[in-house]
């Protein structure tokens, strides 16, 4: 089954490129999505076996990690910013990561256009090449800050 996922994602992750080259949003934004549910679904399956390609993995979170860093601080400079309105939204809302809340609260209360916030929220839950920065984790449609970056970003978002 792992195979097979890893399968869709790669050709999900060939495809976005191609996506990006022809500049159509609406296919970038649809296999974005493809993209995070796919990782999603190895996350949950090789969560009993973390010992597969964990240094891979560690690697790829160190990196994005240092990518949250370096981008979130300017986002909160930004309040014209699309990652700025979906991250404050989502820190009101969730009282600070304490509770989760659900996508379609956050796209609601965001005050963003519909496709606007698929793209920029999609592209803020995945590690990629070319993603904004992975701040949230979703599951089942509850999202949460991404654990090695969730005390980091609260203790930023309470100095602003």
């Amino acid at each position: 089954m792992n195979a097979i996922v890893e399968k869709i994602l790669n050709d999900a992750k060939i495809a976005y490129k191609e996506s990006i080259k022809i500049e159509n949003e609406i296919l970038e934004d649809h296999i974005l999505s493809i993209i995070g549910n796919a990782q999603s679904i190895l996350n949950k399956q090789s969560a009993p076996n973390q010992k597969n390609n964990s240094h891979e993995k560690s690697n790829q979170e160190s990196d994005e990690v240092q990518k949250v860093h370096r981008k979130v601080p300017r986002w909160l400079n930004n309040p014209s910013q699309y990652n700025y309105k979906i991250l404050t939204t989502f820190m009101t809302l969730s009282n600070k990561n304490t509770t989760p809340i659900s996508v379609s609260l956050l796209e609601k209360h965001s005050n963003i256009e519909d496709n606007k916030f698929t793209s920029h929220f999609n592209q803020m839950k995945i590690i990629s090449e070319k993603n904004h920065a992975k701040v949230f984790d979703e599951m089942y449609g509850e999202v949460n800050l991404w654990e090695p970056i969730a005390e980091f970003i609260i203790d930023l978002y309470k100095k602003r």
